[in-house]
Parts: structure tokens; C-alpha cells; sequence
């Protein structure tokens, strides 16, 4: 199986190295990039063909569109003739599969992904959705190729691909934001800055195995667990109330859907 990559920023360096390490023949990979220095770094990484843009497509490879937003329909209009049934896999956010397949002239085999910046150290979680009914090679396919990068799963509905741009696609942002502002309490109060790097870091991967799989009641549950009365965890989780922190919480998720929206509908 050939796999094209139009594209090679971030995104597309995070999936070519979970595809090595997943023992993808290198050999069948090809990027075309038209930044001439990183071009050659990516040449000279993986050992892979390299070129400014493509003049061919192998109609069993699967493309995958690394680029922009703002840049899809342009790269588009420049590929769209060399396209017939190829699997296309798009990770630029916000884009939807119909302004997609007009870009490219014509009803595709267009799949929309939408990984996070944890694919460089493939801890990605990567939801997925085709219009199209995809026949069980192709499922396997665009699973190996995705799953590369962390875990992947497909949703019922093109419309939860907004939704999860503002939870998963964003949310390390948000994790490293309360991550600095914990280090940041910490060193307030004395500690040093490893100190409270540490002690914050791995209080945030305890927690975190220990709520997997929990709904509400459980995680709730958990809270009080920690939350002796008239201790200092009720102390600050007051504080959390008195602020609305659920609510702030909730209005950024909003915006960031609002906004993924947005650029689905430009």
C-alpha cells in the first residue's frame, strides 16, 4: 500500500514516525512538500521520496492531506486531476468532507481525521468520519494508518468532528494551561520549581489512570474520596464553586466549538 502525504509540518512528521515504528514499509511513502528545507530534512530523516508536488497517484494509495486549512482548496485544485478512488484522509480542522470533494471536483473517498498534538509521542486520540460506506479493507486500512499516532474510532456523524476539535483537538492546550497554573500555586507557596513540577505532573497522571473508565457518579464519587469535611481539598474545591470554574470550563469548550464551526462554514 502507497501512502502520499501532501504537507510535511508537524502533523504529518507525528504520523510518518508512528508509521516507521509501526513497520510500515518506508519505501511506499511519499511527501510532497514545497518548503525546499524541510523537504529535505524529511528526505533525509526517512528515506523517503520527497518532491515539491506530485504528478502521479498509485489509484490503491491512500493520500493524506497535511496542510492548512486555509490551503486545502488551493492544494486541491492542483491534485484533483490525478485522483479517481484513492482513499483521502484529511487532518485539516474544521473542513468538511463536502467543501473537501467540491475542492477536488467531484464526490471522493474523502475521510475527515481529527488528531491532536499528542501524536508526537503517539498518545493521539484520533476520531474519524466518512460519508461513504467503507468496506471493511478500507476501515482496516485508515485504522492502521491512525492508530499509528495513539488510538482511533470512527463517530456516527460528520457534525461530532466540531465537537471534538474543541474537546480532544484543542485540549492539550487546556491540560497545559491548568498544568503551569498548578506549578505556578505551588511555587507561589515555596516550593521550587521542580518540586512543584513534579508533584503536579504526577498527581495529574495518578489521577488520571485513576478515573479511567468512571462516569459522573464515580468521578464524583473519587472527590469525595479526597475531600475530607472541613478539610483543605473542600477548602478549594469552595473556591472552584464561588468562581463557576464547571461553567467557565463549559463557555471555553463552546467557544472553541463555535469557532470550529466557523471555519467549516468559510
Amino acid at each position: 500500500m502507497k501512502i502520499y502525504f501532501i504537507g510535511g509540518g508537524n502533523m504529518a512528521v507525528s504520523i510518518l514516525n508512528g508509521l516507521r515504528d509501526k513497520k510500515f514499509l518506508m519505501s511506499d511513502i511519499s511527501v510532497a512538500e514545497i518548503n525546499d528545507k524541510r523537504r529535505k530534512e524529511i528526505s533525509e530523516t526517512y528515506k523517503i521520496k520527497c518532491t515539491k508536488n506530485f504528478t502521479s497517484i498509485d489509484k490503491e494509495g491512500v493520500l493524506i492531506l497535511a496542510v492548512k486549512p486555509d490551503q486545502l482548496s488551493f492544494v486541491c485544485s492542483e491534485i484533483k486531476n490525478l485522483l479517481k478512488d484513492q482513499l483521502i484522509i484529511s487532518i485539516a480542522a474544521g473542513i468538511k468532507i463536502k467543501s473537501i470533494s467540491e475542492h477536488l471536483g467531484g464526490d471522493k473517498n474523502v475521510i475527515r481525521a481529527m488528531p491532536n498534538l499528542c501524536a508526537s509521542i503517539q498518545k493521539s486520540i484520533t476520531p474519524y468520519f466518512s460519508s461513504n460506506l467503507l468496506l471493511n479493507d478500507q476501515d482496516e486500512i485508515i485504522k492502521a494508518i491512525l492508530s499509528s499516532i495513539g488510538i482511533c474510532f470512527s463517530v456516527d456523524n460528520e457534525s461530532k468532528l466540531d465537537a471534538v476539535t474543541a474537546l480532544s483537538g484543542s485540549g492539550p492546550a487546556y491540560i497545559f494551561y491548568i498544568i503551569n497554573a498548578l506549578i505556578k500555586a505551588g511555587e507561589s507557596l515555596g516550593l521550587s520549581r521542580l518540586e512543584s513540577q513534579q508533584l503536579t505532573q504526577h498527581t495529574i497522571i495518578g489521577a488520571e489512570l485513576f478515573s479511567r473508565g468512571l462516569d459522573s457518579d464515580g468521578l464524583n464519587s473519587l472527590i469525595k474520596k479526597v475531600s475530607s469535611k472541613g478539610g483543605t481539598t473542600e477548602e478549594a474545591l469552595k473556591v472552584f464553586d464561588s468562581k463557576g470554574l464547571n461553567a467557565i470550563i463549559e463557555e471555553a469548550i463552546i467557544a472553541a466549538h463555535k469557532k470550529s464551526k466557523e471555519i467549516g462554514n468559510n
